[in-house]
């Protein structure tokens, strides 16, 4: 399944697929909507699968934002399970 992204305000909606083959837009789209904000929530209630690779690139993403000062949230009903992905990023 495709990966189709929208935003409204600060709120990046995602539905789909959320893996190696969609990654790569995503982040993309993500850091073109990041330049221009402080903070910014991701919404994954409609992903309906994520995979390693998109877990990875959620962290890094994460770290990024830890390190420029732009808040990066996650919403929705797997939310928990990326942020266990999470703990204990290396940020210094």
């Amino acid at each position: 399944m495709a990966l189709t992204i929208t935003q409204q305000d600060n709120t990046i909606i995602l539905k789909g697929s959320l893996n190696t083959a969609t990654i790569n837009n995503f982040k993309i789209h993500f850091g073109c909507i990041v330049k221009t904000l402080k903070s910014v929530t991701l919404n994954i209630d409609k992903v309906t699968d994520i995979d390693e690779c998109a877990l990875q690139t959620l962290k890094t993403m994460y770290v990024n934002g830890v390190v420029n000062q732009q808040m990066f949230f996650v919403e929705g009903k797997r939310s928990e399970e990326i942020y266990e992905a999470f703990v204990y990023p290396q940020v210094a």
